[in-house]
């Protein structure tokens, strides 16, 4: 287990679910095999292989795991049988196959070619911070974040969360840490990845990697209509990652300390090994977000 990229959806007030409750609910929430006429099906699986238990809790944090099945029917090749079928019946009826015909035709192949389409198995890690409220979800996806947290509230029946957001605006901020890297909060570091938009013309944007962020050419930018809408930082000298002007985490990564503390972790117990990472990345994460919320001023309204 290891958190990749990250969408925060917050509560008001922590969360006080009994672990065993929501083991009982993601039970009942459980993902089924994809019928033979059904495109997808979705729901939550266990977090390892050969165990039961669909989720694993340590220290406040409970982890729970995500899985969408989709069946692979691709569009060129509906279109391909469909073109086939339709010239069939001109040629046999010398007739013209109208638009309603088409589309009947090309309902009735989707559901012939259905059962012998792939299936693809997609998983989506979710961390529940009980202490602090908060879904933390493994997608670099707004809208996969939402779909997961969705099928989340409707196993639990309530899930009154919504997306972070802070009261000052991070663009703002993100320019005045380009300006003078002292106006980041404690323990945060700019580091050398950062992308900017131009907001009042056509969209455009320009991305730099591997250079010092304070270089005048990026600086010239932000006298223009540009702004940062993405900024690499590292945090306490544990974690480096993207900071976007929505407050998601792209790219985590472990830096040197940190990875030293994830190798040195007992590999031959598969519970023991995940639990350990539960505990070390979550705990990394609680600390990074209370910094980055405290500083945007982020409240949570209730969903």
């Amino acid at each position: 287990m290891w958190i990749k990229n990250l969408t925060v959806f917050s509560a008001k007030d922590p969360f006080t679910w009994p672990v065993s409750e929501l083991e009982a609910q993601l039970e009942g929430a459980r993902c089924q095999p994809c019928g033979s006429q059904a495109p997808s099906s979705e729901g939550f699986v266990p977090p390892l292989k050969g165990e039961e238990r669909m989720v694993f809790a340590v220290e406040g944090f409970v982890y729970c795991v995500h899985q969408e099945i989709t069946r692979l029917l691709p569009g060129p090749v509906i279109k391909e049988e469909l073109d086939e079928r339709v010239e069939q019946i001109q040629e046999r009826d010398d007739r013209r196959v109208g638009r309603k015909e088409r589309a009947e035709l090309k309902e009735q192949i989707t559901f012939e070619l259905l059962p012998r389409a792939f299936t693809r198995s997609r998983r989506t890690g979710v961390l529940i911070d009980l202490e602090r409220g908060r879904i933390l979800v493994d997608s670099s996806s707004s809208t996969r974040a939402e779909q997961v947290v969705s099928v989340l509230r409707e196993a639990l029946g309530s899930l009154p969360v919504t997306h972070a957001g802070g009261e000052s605006a991070p663009t703002t901020a993100f320019a005045g840490w380009l300006r003078d890297h002292r106006q980041l909060p404690e323990d945060f570091g700019l580091g050398d990845r950062c992308e900017l938009k131009d907001v009042k013309g056509e969209g455009a944007s320009v991305r730099f990697t591997a250079v010092d962020l304070g270089r005048e050419e990026i600086l010239a930018h932000l006298d223009t209509d540009m702004v940062p809408v993405r900024v690499n930082l590292s945090w306490n000298d544990q974690l480096e990652f993207d900071l976007t002007d929505g407050l998601d985490l792209k790219r985590i990564k472990a830096l040197d300390q940190f990875q030293e503390n994830l190798d040195g972790m007992e590999a031959d117990d598969a519970v023991a090994e995940l639990m350990a990472r539960i505990s070390l990345q979550g705990n990394a994460l609680r600390n990074l977000l209370d910094g980055i919320y405290q500083y945007f001023q982020v409240k949570a309204d209730a969903a």
